[in-house]
């Protein structure tokens, strides 16, 4: 996402350009992909219609997509980071420098996690590809073959050359690590978002029990008003990006838990298959819950309006409760459906039904069988 000025002391340093270093790599980087995406086409078009034939089209075009979603939201997002800034003012003050502190913590711990993991994925990937290219070369050169293989789209059409082989390496690893950092970039989103709740709930948790005036009532209303219409913002402008994350990912998890039931051609690949799939489902039920979890928070403060004395009741307190329990606070899939905590059974009974739809026409076979 091409914004300059990420490194700003506050959200006015953020700025949008056509013209800068980091549009033109965004821009370079889109168009690189695009032709990757048509030579995978290409490879598939000339193929059969199979599972293996088609995960490496829907990869190329999820990362063509994403690469285009975020070069969009790129425009939006200075202006969106000001309205979150001017939010965030508003709300209730931090008790301790822990609590400032732990935003920051949660995000960074989330970022370097699901980066690490990431990065060993595709480490324990490419172990098992050289295992394979070594073993089952189908070329003289048995680094020709591993390059032939992870680029097979690409020496479809071009003659293999050592430059191209490792360019199209090397773009393999950035669409992976484009796919990452979409996960992990809508978890910081969820994380930001709820915590936003959450200073309103530790206000509220001060005054437990007690009799507060109207006034504060209306405050603290007038305050998660302003969280729901960011939320709205925030949701129109990255809902795109939370379709394609799990369209994505339900897809290869249903792939990869049909590739389970195949045999393993060796300890390599059984290690980098299984680190793979837990990685996956890990990560897939990560982006859920915390995107879910602003939805989950949405609803805390009603447990608060429960406890207010009878003697403290206005008609604010009614009015607040009243706007908790009927609105449907919660980011969406480009409005086709809530992410909430029901939505993980709902996906996981998906899963369930496509797995026993496509068993009915898997061979059994071996994985990375030599040919």
């Amino acid at each position: 996402m091409p914004v300059r000025g990420i490194l700003a002391a506050t959200a006015k340093g953020l700025s949008f350009s056509w013209i800068s270093f980091r549009t033109y790599y965004c821009l370079i980087y889109t168009l690189l992909t695009t032709a990757c995406t048509g030579l995978t086409l290409n490879m598939t078009v000339r193929s059969a219609l199979e599972v293996d034939s088609i995960s490496p089209l829907v990869f190329h075009v999820n990362a063509l997509l994403v690469s285009i979603g975020f070069l969009r939201l790129a425009g939006k997002w200075p202006q969106l980071m000001r309205k979150w800034q001017r939010v965030e003012l508003l709300m209730p003050a931090h008790q301790s420098w822990r609590e400032r502190e732990a935003l920051s913590v949660r995000v960074h711990k989330v970022t370097f996690v699901l980066i690490s993991l990431s990065l060993t994925e595709h480490l324990l990937s490419t172990i098992s590809a050289i295992h394979f290219a070594i073993h089952c070369a189908t070329q003289s050169d048995a680094v020709e073959s591993y390059f032939t293989a992870v680029s097979s789209h690409i020496f479809l059409v071009f003659d293999y050359s050592t430059w191209l082989a490792w360019f199209g390496k090397i773009l393999n690893v950035f669409m992976t690590f484009g796919w990452s950092y979409m996960d992990v970039f809508l978890m910081i989103i969820g994380i930001g978002l709820s915590s936003l709740f959450g200073q309103v709930q530790s206000g509220l948790e001060l005054i437990k029990g007690q009799v507060m005036p109207e006034s504060y009532w209306t405050r603290t209303r007038l305050q998660y008003r302003l969280i729901c219409d960011l939320i709205e913002q925030v949701d129109s402008a990255v809902s795109g990006i939370t379709m394609l994350s799990f369209a994505n990912n339900l897809f290869f998890v249903c792939i990869q838990l049909l590739r389970s039931i195949n045999k393993m051609a060796s300890i390599s690949h059984f290690i980098y298959f299984y680190a793979s799939l837990s990685f996956l489902l890990g990560r897939t039920l990560a982006v859920s819950l915390y995107l879910s979890e602003v939805n989950e928070r949405s609803r805390e403060p009603l447990g608060f309006i429960k406890h207010v004395p009878k003697e403290g009741y206005c008609a604010e307190v009614d009015r607040f409760g009243h706007e908790i329990a009927v609105d449907n606070v919660a980011l969406t899939g480009l409005q086709y459906f809530n992410v909430t905590r029901g939505l993980i059974l709902t996906v996981a009974g998906t899963i369930v039904t496509y797995e026993l739809v496509l068993i009915q026409f898997q061979k059994e076979d071996k994985l990375w069988k030599c040919s």
